[in-house]
């Protein structure tokens, strides 16, 4: 028996280590960093509160908290909609069920790198094919990302965000839809409900739980966002002008340009309090409208 137990200590033995070296060491350090001077070149100074003090009395932490806001109001409940509609769909017997669904999760497994190539191209003002699009049914030509207009660029960023993301959202959803029993279904139909009632009386409270998870999951990924800005804009130093920044990229630009690292973790660690706040928010309303039976 003791034999046993030492053998288990020494097959988990990787996964502590992993968790102490990789999980609980970054964030024991980045707190202590968050009140230091430190470039990574010298030995950190302890100041005490002062990043904090910065960084809440800087005007582009305010602007990028901003924008993230905007950035996540657009995007979680345009995903989720988008997300529940194709499972939805796709959870049909329709032909080739398998070719659209790869179809739809294509965008998640596409590097950021040649997904932001392309969107540059279609924003494009003069040659890209959205503004195509709008000027063949006479519509004015519009600057997406490069508009002077911070919201027309946090609503497009937005827009290519939900492409990325919204195939993942779609198959967590639809692994939902695909547990609800026939039984129930048939039932519904004998009583009458159409394909609108039957989505939004009988479908709906059933997969809330995965439409609750999703977006938990979206809004998490909207306040960290930061492949979808370098994605698009190429550059932080050259090419992401203020009033578009965000948090990640505030971190980033401080910690790896600027070598600023206490600043760069106090900007991480408030943006950690937002994100938690935002999910004790949602996690208050969960037993409204999510059923779990």
């Amino acid at each position: 028996m003791q034999k046993q137990g030492y053998w288990g200590y020494i097959f988990t033995l990787p996964f502590v280590i992993n968790v102490v070296v990789f999980l609980l060491f970054p964030i024991i350090f980045s707190t202590y960093i968050s009140f230091t001077e430190w470039d990574l070149f010298n030995p950190p100074r302890w100041i005490g509160l002062d990043n904090w003090v910065r960084v809440l009395n800087k005007h582009e932490f305010w602007v990028s908290i901003r924008n993230v806001f905007v950035f996540a109001l657009i995007f979680v409940p345009i995903q989720t909609i988008m997300a529940f509609v194709i499972a939805f769909m796709l959870n049909q017997a329709i032909r080739a069920k398998g070719l659209f669904r790869l179809f739809y999760f294509l965008p998640v497994v596409t590097p950021w790198i040649a997904g932001g190539v392309v969107w540059v191209w279609m924003f494009n003002y003069q040659y890209g094919v959205i503004n195509w699009v709008l000027e063949s049914v006479g519509l004015a030509p519009v600057k997406w990302i490069d508009s002077s207009h911070w919201l027309m660029v946090i609503s497009s960023i937005a827009i290519v965000q939900v492409w990325k993301g919204v195939g993942q959202s779609m198959i967590m959803i639809l692994a939902g839809m695909q547990n609800v029993p026939k039984e129930v279904l048939e039932a519904s139909q004998i009583d009458g409900a159409n394909g609108w009632k039957q989505l939004t009386k009988v479908v709906f409270p059933m997969v809330t739980p995965m439409v609750y998870l999703v977006m938990i999951l979206s809004t998490i990924s909207a306040f960290q966002a930061f492949d979808v800005f370098l994605g698009l804009f190429g550059s932080i130093t050259t090419g992401i002008p203020e009033r578009n920044m965000v948090p990640n990229l505030l971190v980033y630009r401080d910690a790896f340009l600027l070598f600023k690292m206490g600043p760069a973790s106090a900007t991480a660690w408030l943006l950690f309090v937002i994100i938690l706040s935002f999910t004790l928010f949602q996690k208050y309303f969960e037993k409204k409208w999510v059923h779990y039976d």
